[in-house]
């Protein structure tokens, strides 16, 4: 029979286990928790840049909102600054025409179309030919080849907006019993901005 030494070392891969097993036990644990803590902090930054994502998106949609509650707000400000201005202004352009005086009226709209925002001022008689404009070609033309014809019978002192920015205000001009005429302006308003 042969005899075991206790201090003779086992041979092959047991013997290897035997001597090795702590540190690699310990190696296992520690690539399983870095391995964890690896794929942990992906999840935790794929999360967090999801969230960054959706708050700028979130903002994004919000300044959206913003920029159009802002922009509606300007357009009724403008609709009532020119139903206002047209006030005043009928009542010179009236008081002119009862007294037959052309002249003057050509020189407010000679004057007005020099002011910024102003581009194009026509006033037309109770019949719809224009007898003063401030682009000279349309003098004599009919308003409805210009504008609608609605608008020769409107009682009320209209703004609206006909494309983003661009407005047409027009002013019925009344005399004591009948309608003098109408004034039209085209008038293009300062462009929208959330900065000062």
């Amino acid at each position: 029979m042969t005899e075991i030494n206790p201090n003779q070392q086992e041979a092959g891969a047991l013997g290897f286990w035997h001597r090795y097993r702590l540190p690699i036990i310990v190696a296992v644990f520690g690539l399983v928790i870095i391995g964890w803590i690896y794929v942990s902090t992906g999840i935790a930054v794929r999360q967090a840049q999801e969230a960054v994502s959706q708050a700028q998106e979130s903002v994004a949609a919000q300044r959206a909102e913003w920029v159009k509650q802002a922009e509606a707000r300007q357009a009724a400000m403008v609709k009532q600054s020119l139903s206002q201005f047209g006030v005043p202004l009928a009542w010179a352009i009236r008081r002119e025409m009862m007294g037959g005086n052309l002249d003057q009226v050509d020189q407010y709209v000679t004057d007005l179309v020099k002011l910024e925002g102003f581009e194009g001022v026509t006033v037309a008689k109770a019949d719809g030919s224009i007898v003063v404009a401030s682009d000279r070609r349309h003098v004599g033309a009919a308003f409805g080849s210009l504008y609608a014809e609605r608008h020769l019978t409107a009682e009320q002192i209209s703004a609206e907006e006909t494309a983003p920015g661009q407005w047409l205000l027009v002013v019925p001009v009344m005399g004591l019993n009948a309608r003098l005429g109408t004034v039209a302006i085209d008038y293009r308003a300062p462009p929208f901005s959330l900065e000062e």
